[in-house]
């Protein structure tokens, strides 16, 4: 069979959850092997939702700039994935027939240019198909620059902002996160981001609500597309796993040399190897003691918020789920899988994220103090050279996320010294040995 998944086939979208229900039923059929590890996973997710006791309501957010052509359906669009219709669909296929769950969604517009706007086009949409606008299986639609200009008041960063161009996605995301909280609920409430697009399928959603919902002290479940058991990348040749799923990446050590200075300088961290999968929830009365203290709305949102809520609730608090999640080619625009400015704007959010919100509370010492100075005076030739080094000394090493590197190994890299293999520079006499 085709190993392939098409975000932008309604017949694949459908046949998930077919073959889900199969599943269920100890009755299966014959599909892409994409479609099947997608279905799995959305079939346990069932049943983990069905597993729990007590009224839960799940509310899911996403954020919208420039999804106009996602939103179409294929027919009218080349990169439509029909993605509103199709996320009311996997939401109603998980909770159908389970007393007392409930869903809604709320998309924020992130200041979409198209005409008509990202906004407008799902308004459109919701109204035509009937959806609620209140209530089980609510679809609704904000604009961040309402928020901005109306409020009501999230917190002292935001309410600073005056414009959508202000923010990146993050932003968006806060005024979903904070609205929803707002509107609360008498069910245990579970408050889901998301991508706009279909890479995480809603009707995995069980698998997050469920341990938040178990109790045991969990206030978030961060879906984690690579990097553990059970978690599957489905590429544009087929699904991944591990070692494959982060091995066979051309951009390798950018990941891991990127996820080793996190883990060393936000320790409480170091278990999410997946800090930007668009695919999280949260309890959300433990949202309400963060959103307010959010400062940033880029790519570090992810980053600030995890911070924030171990910080809070501590880091056991935060439960890493593995997922399906196909990766999206169509109208993405991905970074250079070669070292670049950007990857080394990434590293430099992490020390900026540290120096904000861990050096006041637990600042690093010892080995991570040395870390933090030489990433301190790390330019671009030198991010260049320490990963293209590292490559070199890449083959035959099988591990990922636990890769380590002394400072002083990365130090020898950027001086040119030669090392002995445990990263001690080799003087003198010894260069001859």
């Amino acid at each position: 069979m085709e190993p392939t998944r098409d975000l932008t086939d309604p017949g694949q979208n459908e046949a998930v959850l077919e073959f889900a229900a199969a599943l269920l039923d100890d009755d299966e059929t014959s599909v892409p092997v994409a479609v099947a590890a997608e279905a799995r996973a959305v079939a346990d997710s069932r049943r983990r939702l069905a597993a729990l006791t007590g009224p839960v309501h799940l509310t899911v957010v996403w954020a919208m700039y420039g999804e106009t052509g996602r939103m179409a359906t294929r027919a009218e669009h080349p990169h439509g994935e029909d993605f509103v219709r199709v996320k009311v669909q996997q939401l109603d296929w998980l909770t159908a027939g389970l007393p007392g769950v409930t869903w809604s969604i709320l998309a924020v517009d992130d200041g979409c240019p198209d005409q008509p706007s990202s906004s407008e086009m799902m308004a459109g949409t919701a109204v035509a198909e009937g959806y609620p606008t209140e209530g089980h299986r609510a679809v609704a639609v904000i604009r961040l620059a309402d928020v901005i200009a109306h409020g009501p008041s999230i917190g002292p960063a935001f309410d600073a902002l005056t414009s959508p161009d202000q923010s990146r996605k993050g932003g968006s995301i806060l005024a979903g996160l904070a609205t929803a909280v707002r509107a609360g609920t008498e069910a245990r409430h579970v408050v889901c981001y998301t991508d706009a697009d279909l890479s995480a399928n809603l009707a995995l959603l069980g698998s997050l609500a469920a341990p938040i919902v178990e109790g045991d002290g969990v206030v978030a479940a961060l879906g984690q597309r690579y990097g553990m058991d059970g978690a599957v990348l489905v590429k544009a040749d087929g699904p991944s796993v591990e070692p494959h799923s982060t091995g066979d990446k051309p951009d390798k050590l950018i990941v891991l040399f990127r996820h080793f200075v996190r883990a060393v300088l936000v320790p409480d961290l170091a278990h999410v190897l997946d800090t930007q999968a668009g695919f999280k929830a949260f309890a959300a009365d433990a949202l309400g003691p963060v959103l307010g203290r959010m400062t940033s709305f880029n790519e570090t949102f992810d980053v600030e918020l995890l911070i924030l809520l171990a910080q809070i609730y501590g880091a056991q608090a935060l439960a890493v789920e593995p997922i399906v999640f196909t990766e999206d080619f169509a109208a993405t625009n991905f970074p250079s899988v070669d070292p670049g400015q950007r990857h080394l704007t990434m590293v430099s959010q992490v020390v900026e994220v540290y120096d904000r919100l861990v050096a006041p509370v637990a600042p690093a010492s010892g080995e991570a103090a040395q870390l933090l100075d030489l990433l301190r005076t790390l330019d671009l030739d030198g991010y260049v050279r320490l990963i293209e080094q590292l490559r070199a000394d890449d083959a035959g090493d099988p591990t990922l996320f636990d890769r380590r590197w002394s400072v002083a190994h990365l130090r020898g890299i950027l001086e040119d010294t030669d090392l002995t293999p445990d990263g001690t520079p080799i003087i003198g006499e010894d260069l001859g040995s």
